[in-house]
């Protein structure tokens, strides 16, 4: 026969299970969060590198047009917002239009949305394209 009082002898027979009640629920209290962070920042790095593309998508677009001869800086810009608009992203400002040493450089800002706090707001490609020039059969 036990030598334990009635009440001593349940503590000591109680099940490891029993023992960790609620510790799964800690658990995910604590897991969700983070999970969570991870998604959104997942997401936001999408996001990021989808605007950088479009950036510079609109960029090289606009250099494109600028490296034409005989083309202005509006027909540039032209090209790379209407990239940007057509690939559903909104610039920062204006394209920027460098034309010298026979060498084109249109630089464009795109703007990232964010959901998550400290990723940044904008994002700026720049792409550099020789100008295109005629030299006649007789100069070759």
């Amino acid at each position: 026969m036990d030598t334990f009082p009635p009440n001593e002898h349940r503590k000591h027979r109680r099940s490891p299970a029993h023992a960790d009640r609620g510790e799964a629920t800690t658990q995910m209290v604590i897991l969700t969060p983070i999970l969570v962070l991870l998604v959104f920042l997942g997401v936001q790095a999408a996001i990021y590198f989808h605007a950088a593309n479009v950036a510079t998508a609109a960029a090289s677009q606009g250099a494109a047009a600028a490296s034409f001869p005989g083309t202005d800086a509006g027909s540039a810009v032209a090209a790379a917002q209407m990239t940007i608009g057509e690939l559903g992203a909104h610039s920062a400002r204006a394209p920027t239009i460098d034309v010298s040493g026979g060498y084109v450089m249109v630089s464009v800002e795109v703007l990232v949305p964010r959901i998550v706090p400290f990723f940044p707001a904008s994002v700026t490609r720049a792409v550099l394209e020789p100008r295109e020039r005629f030299v006649p059969e007789s100069d070759r």
